[in-house]
């Protein structure tokens, strides 16, 4: 062993006993202090209890109200103190800006995509907006008086007029319906097209509803002639491949149409034809594949599947021909 390692191997042996020693009596002391305000804190409270015993039994035996014998001045400021935190922390709320939720509501087309924008924010007691509404159904009135007495009772904390003030609180009318910070919510819920403010039309809300149902997931979808609400370049762009993408997804979608682009080129793997022929009535089913319409019943010879369906939602095979050689022109 070096003359190094035996200098570090007697200092360990000097210095640890006495680190030991010192954090032994450290533990003692803060224990007896401990120890000590404990029994200390007991003593005054089983002294206090005591003391109101024997007050209360005195008062019971003589029959007199006993005399205070505390001023009241502690728990008169301790109430004013948790007045000041309570107001403070509802202002606090009140001043704290809440962000803008947002919620996509559907494709326009080329227009762009709609998006379904709420604003909210807290009653200020100065806010006046006519088009925003209460989150809850709470009146306006009592919103802004509550807030306006919440904002004068935080001034006068300290002042003879703060019960006043309470009182005041107290009187506004249908004061109940204010039992929270989210009673104080209003609301404004609008649509934007990116990022400006936009008010669809009723063709354009019929379109996105359309296109928010074909997007939610389900199994199966019923459709009533779309055609009727929507432009052919929107049912080209994007209702036919919406239901070509839920066919290739197994769903069953039942369409009732007289549009060309969504009887036709969705590919439908199953077409169903009422025929009304010499006071009777017949329904046919086919499909593309097969170019065939054929009776459910077996009560009439089947029909060509695409000159019907030319017939019923081109006009025929002549107004077909003669539209091609107009846009061939």
């Amino acid at each position: 062993v070096r003359p190094s390692q035996n200098a570090l191997v007697k200092y360990q042996r000097n210095t640890l006993p006495y680190c030991r020693g010192t954090c032994g009596q450290f533990q003692r002391y803060t224990q007896n202090g401990t120890e000590s305000k404990f029994i200390d804190n007991k003593s005054i409270t089983f002294l206090n209890t005591l003391v109101e015993t024997f007050v209360s039994e005195i008062a019971k035996k003589t029959g007199q109200p006993p005399k205070p014998i505390k001023t009241g001045f502690a728990q008169y400021s301790l109430n004013r103190v948790k007045i000041e935190m309570n107001a403070k922390k509802i202002l606090d709320c009140i001043r704290t800006p809440i962000r803008a939720l947002e919620d996509y509501a559907g494709s326009l087309g080329t227009k762009g995509e709609l998006v379904c924008k709420t604003n909210l924010v807290i009653q200020n007691g100065s806010f006046t907006d006519s088009q925003y509404s209460s989150v809850k159904n709470v009146k306006k009135t009592p919103q802004k008086q509550f807030v306006s007495c919440i904002i004068s009772i935080s001034k006068h904390i300290h002042a003879t007029e703060l019960f006043g003030k309470i009182a005041d609180l107290n009187a506004i009318e249908s004061i109940e319906t204010v039992t929270s910070i989210s009673d104080l919510l209003l609301k404004y819920r609008h649509f934007t097209l990116d990022g400006t403010h936009y008010s669809p039309s009723n063709g354009e809300s019929s379109m996105i509803l359309l296109h928010k149902e074909l997007t939610d997931e389900k199994d199966i979808y019923l459709i009533d002639e779309p055609e009727k609400s929507l432009g052919n370049d929107y049912i080209n762009d994007v209702i036919v491949p919406l239901l070509k993408v839920k066919a290739l997804l197994g769903k069953k979608v039942i369409i009732a149409t007289h549009d060309a682009n969504i009887a036709v080129r969705t590919l439908p793997y199953n077409s169903v034809y009422r025929l009304h022929e010499l006071g009777r009535y017949y329904t046919l089913t086919g499909n593309p594949f097969s170019n065939s319409l054929r009776c459910i019943h077996n009560s009439r010879p089947e029909l060509n599947w695409k000159e019907i369906s030319m017939k019923t939602l081109e006009g025929g095979k002549e107004a077909f021909g003669e539209r091609g050689k107009i846009y061939g022109n």
